[in-house]
């Protein structure tokens, strides 16, 4: 059959039978026990190639079961004795060793390279302060040792390592920006603050403290525009302070100041409401704006504004400043424009003025 032929390429040491005790173990193998042990050895043989192609795996285009395939056809040609078979079977067993080793080699090189540029690259993306970035970079140089020697145990290690470094420079990181993100966040709530506060300075009249011309106009336009769409009724009231070049030539322009404090203040008290805008137009006039009432509503808030002006009383170097006021009132008309609305209670006021003044004048609706 050929078996000690192969096992004599298989096991080769100084026991091995000599050329003259050969034809002793031919008369023994001719023996009954002989053929006997010859064929288990044989089918022992077998049983091995076929655990070798059982035992294998893909290698790159090459699927396990041609591999397998290829071992079962060779146990097989050991079962049948084929004498050339088994006289190349330690060398073909011997390549797909060869093979095998090879390629795992190789997989396993190119998969702890790309385990190492991946943590490299991650390392890199990583923003970390001088400290960090000499502990990473001091790892990642002991993992690529690890792969240059091949060294699975240790480049398991090393990988171990360098994920955990730097999952402590990205939370150092994390904790450093945390805290970066509450400075700024802080920087930007002061500023927002003054920001609001200097929008808000820059709409207030600095004397009176109450909304400028320009913050009355922006209003205007949306009450306006709110009425024109809802339907809801709005008025404006334009509010003077009678004979006010008397009081400055009286008192003094100072004193003249504090009677437009003292009226300001007194037009704030009397309109409370969120609805109610109160600013000065100009000089000693007033504004109103009732974005939520009908003349009715405006005539009885204007004569309360009326009555409460008369008792008013504004201190001034121990004695005693009092105006009185006229009013305009023009509730907004479908056909109006801003400009209309303004032009009707200004005109309102003026005939309450040259009326006699301390009065209301209400205009009427335009057709």
């Amino acid at each position: 059959m050929g078996i000690k032929k192969f096992l004599s390429q298989l096991i080769v040491s100084e026991d091995s039978p000599t050329d003259d005790q050969l034809p002793t173990i031919r008369a023994e193998s001719s023996s009954p026990a002989a053929v006997h042990r010859d064929s288990v050895l044989v089918k022992t043989l077998a049983a091995v190639v076929r655990a070798v192609g059982e035992g294998c795996f893909d290698m790159g285009d090459e699927k396990a079961e041609t591999i397998q395939a290829r071992f079962d056809e060779l146990a097989r040609q050991v079962d049948d004795g084929d004498e050339v078979k088994l006289a190349e079977l330690p060398e073909n067993v011997a390549a797909h060793r060869r093979h095998e080793r090879h390629w795992v080699s190789k997989n396993v090189r190119d998969m702890a390279e790309t385990v190492v540029g991946l943590i490299t690259r991650l390392g890199r993306n990583v923003t970390l302060d001088r400290s960090s970035d000499s502990r990473v970079e001091k790892q990642l140089q002991r993992l690529k040792g690890a792969v240059d020697h091949e060294d699975m145990a240790r480049m398991r290690n090393e990988v171990l390592s360098a994920v955990e470094t730097i999952a402590d420079a990205m939370k150092e990181r994390d904790e450093r920006q945390r805290s970066e993100m509450a400075a700024i966040s802080h920087q930007l709530e002061s500023l927002k603050n003054e920001l609001t506060h200097t929008r808000k300075e820059m709409a207030m009249d600095g004397l009176t403290r109450l909304y400028n011309r320009a913050s009355l106009d922006e209003h205007l336009e949306a009450v306006a525009s709110i009425a024109v769409l809802s339907g809801r009724a709005a008025c404006l009231l334009m509010v003077d302070i009678d004979h006010f070049k008397a009081v400055n030539d009286t008192w003094g322009h100072q004193a003249g100041d504090a009677v437009l404090r003292g009226v300001a203040d007194l037009l704030v008290k009397c309109f409370p409401r969120r609805s109610d805008f109160v600013g000065r137009y100009g000089g000693e006039e007033f504004v109103v704006v009732l974005g939520e009432d009908g003349s009715a509503t405006a005539r009885m808030l204007a004569q309360r504004l009326l009555e409460r002006t008369r008792e008013m009383m504004v201190p001034w170097e121990g004695q005693e400043i009092r105006v009185t006021v006229s009013i305009g009132i023009a509730q907004f008309g479908d056909a109006d424009t801003v400009k209309d609305w303004v032009a009707r209670a200004d005109k309102a006021l003026y005939e309450a003025k040259s009326s006699g003044r301390d009065q209301i004048v209400e205009a009427d609706l335009p057709h």
